[in-house]
């Protein structure tokens, strides 16, 4: 009984971090490279949700490794490549899809 639910477990852990990277990508790829404000504050708070989702489980599962390291490397790339480009930075520039 534990092995199942260990593996649904771990099965439905990874359709969740698919439809996150799915949807992330197709974020970025449309409504991100067109400017809208919306796109940015959907990739900083869904990346948010993934990454510190899959800390959590690692420190439930007391699993605190090299590799879950790379979670942590993860969360501060996004926060440091979504400051760079933070919508409420360019304050000049227009924002958003023209016509």
């Amino acid at each position: 009984m534990t092995a199942k639910y260990m593996t649904v477990l771990f099965r439905m852990y990874g359709i969740y971090n698919v439809v996150f990277g799915l949807m992330a990508s197709a974020i970025a790829v449309t409504a991100f490279r067109h400017g809208d404000r919306w796109a940015w504050w959907a990739l900083l708070v869904g990346n948010t949700i993934a990454l510190v989702s899959a800390m959590r489980y690692d420190w439930s599962v007391n699993a605190i490794g090299p590799f879950e390291l790379t979670e942590y490397l993860g969360l501060a790339a996004v926060w440091a490549a979504l400051v760079v480009t933070a919508p409420f930075l360019a304050a000049g520039r227009p924002v958003g899809r023209m016509g």
